[in-house]
């Protein structure tokens, strides 16, 4: 009997064969599994930043949010109607060229595909520097920023952009929004707007400052200031598109109350007069109460007050109003539940808006200012001591501020031009001391604004990011000098002497 025996040689080949292409296949499919993580991490990738150029959300985390346009700048932006180009030729060492660089791109990505960019260096984009000059007249010798919009230009000088300290020559604070933003009104509007404020009816120190600050109001929306007076006056004149009144200290006469009413509602005039009013309250004047009382605002007869109570103390009589603005569908509505303060005596409104008589006329009062809570209209304001009564006070809510848009005729739907007009019952929304408040000035501008039918500009105003500096007298300078050059150098070589103990321990 034959007996087969295996010959160990070849058992061992065997065993060590399948080891092998065991092992092969465990590495085929480890690389398998590399390879395929690695193309889905790539895809992934590949998809994060597609999706991320596609669909993106920024965040400006300055403190002065230095990179945000303001709601003027992005209204007028995203109504923009014409195709504007922003040359920007500076050189590329210019200590303004990012912060320059980053406005003009903003604006870029607001402007809805309107707005185009184009940034040149002057010492390297000669040739298509020399472009500009043959092609459109313009000469680059400086940091500038030149606007083109159809048929007109405007060339804008660095330096234009920053307000510099006068004694030091640094940059005290950077404008660039608002000087661009005014440009651009004015190279894609037609016409510039020209606003008249009424003057000798206050005190000539308190109108002069109110004419200035309005002056620097309205040249951040390319328009004009000039001072009108009613007496004697045959007529508003013709190019006005808005008038102020800002506190008149004397009452108007009856014709000229008439002047203003036929400026502000001509139905036979191709575009409607706009009217802001800022009331005094001491004034009493009967003629222009009269004309507001029949288009649904009636300025009543009180001072809107609070009485402040103090355990131990007697109570105090608070004449400073806090008000928050109303969300009004016209005049401010980005301005909506901001808060700000009256000073100085203020008057309430009766608001007649759901007057069916005045709908019938196609007149439309709305309130856009209120109080707070706890204030009222009081009546008997001349009295040392004060108390809300039911019989004879105006209860809350009060209403400080209003607005009136008339249409004409027959249009219900206020789609032809309408006539605006807004009332103030105080006469220091612009501070004759000039130190008006931020959000008093975004409302007197948003309201003229929508005197002016330019809602598309109405908002809050552009800021005006300015330099940080960080006062150290001498004693904190030594201080902050020893711990920068002892004191952190012996603390890392105490720290790295302690890791060398407890390593040879």
């Amino acid at each position: 009997m034959a007996i087969q025996t295996e010959h160990p040689e070849t058992s061992g080949s065997a065993s060590d064969g399948d080891a092998s292409a065991s092992r092969l296949w465990e590495r085929l499919r480890i690389a398998g599994h590399v390879a395929l993580q690695v193309f889905l991490g790539l895809v992934i990738f590949f998809q994060v930043n597609y999706l991320s150029c596609q669909r993106y959300h920024r965040w400006d985390l300055t403190q002065e949010r230095k990179y945000t346009l303001s709601d003027t700048s992005r209204n007028f932006l995203s109504h923009l109607d014409s195709e504007v180009t922003l040359v920007m030729a500076y050189l590329g060492s210019s200590p303004l060229h990012d912060d320059t660089k980053s406005l003009l791109s903003e604006y870029e990505r607001h402007g809805a595909g309107r707005v185009r960019v184009e940034v040149l260096d002057l010492s390297r984009s000669r040739q298509r520097l020399a472009e500009l000059r043959d092609q459109q007249g313009l000469e680059f010798n400086r940091d500038s920023i030149a606007i083109l919009s159809r048929d007109r230009k405007k060339v804008i000088a660095g330096e234009e952009l920053v307000i510099r300290d006068p004694a030091s020559g640094r940059i005290a604070a950077f404008r660039g929004e608002e000087v661009l933003t005014s440009a651009l009104l004015e190279v894609t509007e037609r016409q510039q707007k020209k606003i008249y404020l009424v003057v000798g009816k206050r005190r000539g120190e308190e109108i002069q400052s109110i004419v200035r600050q309005l002056t620097d109001l309205a040249a951040t929306q390319n328009a004009r200031v000039e001072m009108l007076a009613l007496e004697g006056a045959p007529a508003i004149p013709d190019d006005a598109d808005a008038v102020v009144m800002a506190g008149n200290q004397q009452p108007l006469t009856e014709r000229e109350v008439a002047l203003l009413a036929d400026f502000w509602h001509d139905p036979d005039r191709e575009s409607q007069g706009g009217l802001v009013i800022f009331l005094d309250p001491t004034t009493a004047d009967e003629a222009l109460n009269a004309f507001l009382r029949t288009h649904g605002v009636g300025p009543e007869n009180d001072r809107v007050m609070s009485v402040a109570s103090i355990p131990g103390m007697a109570s105090r009589k608070i004449a400073d109003v806090p008000v928050a603005l109303l969300d009004n569908p016209g005049v401010a509505p980005s301005l909506a539940n901001l808060t700000t303060q009256l000073v100085g005596q203020t008057q309430s409104l009766a608001v007649e808006s759901d007057s069916d008589l005045l709908k019938a006329e196609n007149i439309h009062p709305r309130p856009i200012m209120m109080t707070a809570r706890n204030f009222w209209g009081e009546t008997a304001y001349q009295s040392e001591e004060i108390a809300f009564s039911e019989d004879q006070d105006h209860p809350w809510p009060i209403f400080p501020a209003a607005s009136v848009e008339r249409g004409l005729p027959g249009d219900a739907s206020l789609e032809k031009p309408t006539s605006r007009l807004v009332v103030v019952g105080n006469a220091n929304v612009i501070a004759p001391d000039g130190n008006t408040a931020k959000v008093n000035a975004d409302f007197a501008l948003s309201a003229l604004n929508w005197a002016l039918d330019r809602e598309q500009v109405a908002g809050i105003s552009p800021r005006r990011p300015a330099a940080y500096v960080l006062p150290v007298n001498p004693a904190q300078f030594s201080l902050l000098q020893s711990l920068i050059i002892l004191f952190l150098p012996a603390l890392a070589l105490t720290a790295a002497g302690a890791v060398w103990y407890f390593r040879r321990a």
